[in-house]
């Protein structure tokens, strides 16, 4: 099997603006859901939990691509 090519900085700046922008999207998504049935504070640590479990799952799936591109 042949190996791919790495990871352009193109690419990976592809990656990084797809990146962003779900991150921002999503760390807004329980404000929408919650917003006003419970205190302001409470949604604020609700949005950063999301939004860390997210971005925990985009850095999974970054290394899986860099991984997968290496093999």
């Amino acid at each position: 099997m042949k190996p791919r090519d790495p990871l352009t900085l193109r690419e990976g700046l592809v990656y990084l603006l797809i990146a962003a922008g779900s991150l921002l999207l999503i760390s807004y998504l329980p404000h929408m859901f919650i917003g006003g049935l419970v205190e302001e504070e409470t949604e604020t640590k609700i949005q950063i939990g999301v939004t860390a479990v997210w971005a925990i799952g985009l850095a999974f799936l970054g290394w899986d691509i860099v991984r997968r591109r290496r093999q």
